[in-house]
């Protein structure tokens, strides 16, 4: 068991399958995990949260990925969950039916709207800042660029603050606060833009204080860093970015990296970034199977994630508080990665058998 000194490398490297839990099993149609959030509580005492293709979202003890309950309420697709930071019950997510809500885990209900205004479509992505009070829903092109926008509500009074209307052209992909600021905010769009704001400010024009161009169209971003003030980026053709965000300087550029472990460990699209100590990229084969690979020259793969998934791995996310990850893919299951001893075959069957629900296919954002 790796030491508290060690590198996330080290804890990495000590990954092994200890639960699985299933969205459903009788698939008739497939059930995609499209999102996972977990809530800010120490150690094992917390849930997980897992949203999928049918416009639901599951809840999970954390500890051994058993299923508490489930949030129903939106109408189409969900598009992003997160759980609050200050308060840990509430559980914020968005999706393409006008809203993004606000649930209490306790209850199962939901207890605030944030409602689209005017003609706006859906939300494509959603953010909520390190203290809890700014939401921020990215849209979705549906006709024309007008469409969209950036939106900011005041959590305690579910008011609209403002918009930004000028920064992106297409579908925000992504909206991602600062972990610690609460006014610095990251964005994406299949636009090939990744803007980096300081919302503190009065408009859109002096808020936005770079605009990286990734001539492709963005995926995923996130912070990152020693201090995490680098945004990282990755596209929709698996090209990796990293830019410094106070200087905006390009740290790292890789558009050919699928294609320099064809030779010695095959992956076929990119799930997303971990980060801690140092940034490591995830990539995977549509069979199931996870990479996981420094951005550090030289490049290494230091772990390889196998019998978990059967299908495309959608979502992840990495607890640094017990080093460990957690997968979503599009064969139903919610899979747990840590250093504990991996389950027997009889016990995963089990568990799997009482969590058994009927699906339903919609289009995964």
């Amino acid at each position: 068991m790796a030491t508290h000194k060690d590198s996330l490398s080290s804890y990495l490297q000590s990954l092994n399958l200890s639960d699985k839990s299933a969205i459903a099993l009788e698939k008739v149609e497939e059930n995609y995990i499209l999102d996972v959030a977990v809530q800010n509580k120490p150690g094992a005492q917390k849930l997980v949260a897992a949203t999928s293709s049918n416009h639901e979202i599951r809840l999970y003890q954390y500890a051994d990925l058993t299923m508490t309950g489930k949030l129903e309420g939106h109408s189409d697709v969900i598009t992003g969950i997160q759980f609050a930071h200050t308060e840990e019950n509430m559980l914020y997510s968005s999706a393409l039916d006008q809203c993004i809500k606000c649930w209490d885990e306790r209850s199962g209900r939901c207890v605030q709207t944030f409602q689209a205004p005017g003609e706006i479509k859906g939300f494509s992505s959603f953010g909520i800042n390190c203290n809890d009070r700014v939401i921020a829903g990215g849209t979705e092109c549906v006709t024309t660029a007008e469409d969209i926008h950036i939106i900011f509500w005041d959590r305690r009074k579910a008011e609209v603050m403002g918009s930004y209307t000028e920064s992106h052209q297409d579908d925000i992909t992504q909206v991602k606060f600062h972990p610690a600021q609460p006014d610095s905010l990251a964005t994406g769009s299949t636009d090939g833009l990744v803007c980096v704001f300081d919302i503190s400010q009065t408009s859109e024009d002096d808020a936005i204080l770079w605009t990286f161009n990734t001539e492709s169209s963005v995926s995923k971003i996130g912070w990152t860093g020693e201090k995490q003030t680098d945004v990282y980026c990755i596209t929709h053709d698996d090209a990796l970015h990293v830019w410094d965000s106070v200087e905006g300087d390009d740290i790292l550029s890789k558009t050919n990296i699928k294609d320099e472990f064809q030779d010695k460990d095959p992956v076929e699209y990119m799930v997303d970034c971990l980060f801690t100590d140092s940034l490591h990229l995830v990539m995977g084969t549509h069979s199931g199977d996870l990479q996981i690979m420094t951005t550090d020259e030289p490049q290494k793969i230091v772990k390889t994630l196998k019998g978990g998934h059967t299908a495309t791995v959608r979502c992840l996310h990495w607890d640094n508080s017990t080093h460990t990850l957690l997968t979503g893919a599009e064969d139903s299951l919610l899979c747990k990665w840590s250093d504990c001893v991996k389950q027997t075959t009889d016990t995963k069957r089990a568990k799997l058998k009482m969590k058994k629900t009927d699906s339903k296919k919609t289009r995964p954002y």
